[in-house]
């Protein structure tokens, strides 16, 4: 019986060093994926503090045409809609860092009981005796609007913040 020598034979990838490169493949793209989280955190913890800027503008605007700031309801400066802000902004998901999993240190109170506010949300509390502003608007003094970075960004360091008139501490 004879034997046929085949010419392409030994030219081919060995199972052993497909399995080395398919090993490296797989290194590579948690690595990318745990750079890509760490990435999407920043971008969390960055657009917090754009949409406190972006608040901070429409309650200066809204002082300035009504002579205070406005009320708030369900933890939201709902007033603001009508003509200074498109919309509310909510704060993105999921919580970051020191975030998750903590609560804001000012509580919102529901028939005389304190109720504690997730930490990864916007929270607005109008501040001071309510008066009449301009235009029969009734206002309030001073605000404070809290929420929370999951880590250093900025130059703000992680944990709960909040936004008042004099601006973001």
């Amino acid at each position: 019986m004879a034997r046929h020598k085949n010419k392409n034979y030994g030219q081919g990838f060995t199972l052993i060093e497909l399995l080395v490169v398919i090993a490296i493949i797989s290194l590579l793209a948690s690595i990318a994926l745990i750079a890509f989280q760490s990435a999407q955190a920043k971008a969390r913890n960055v657009r917090r503090l754009g949409d406190m800027t972006q608040m901070d503008t429409a309650l200066e605007l809204y002082f300035n045409t009504y002579k205070g700031y406005p009320s708030s309801t369900n933890g939201q400066p709902l007033p603001l809609t009508k003509d200074f802000a498109i919309t509310i902004p909510h704060a993105p998901t999921p919580a970051d860092g020191v975030c998750d999993g903590m609560v804001h240190s000012s509580d919102v109170t529901v028939n005389n009981s304190s109720i504690p506010v997730d930490a990864n949300t916007y929270y607005y509390i109008a501040e001071g005796a309510g008066y009449t502003g301009a235009y029969g608007v009734t206002v309030y003094p001073s605000y404070t609007y809290y929420f929370c970075l999951g880590d250093v960004t900025g130059g703000f360091s992680a944990g709960e913040h909040s936004l008042t008139a004099v601006g973001i501490r």
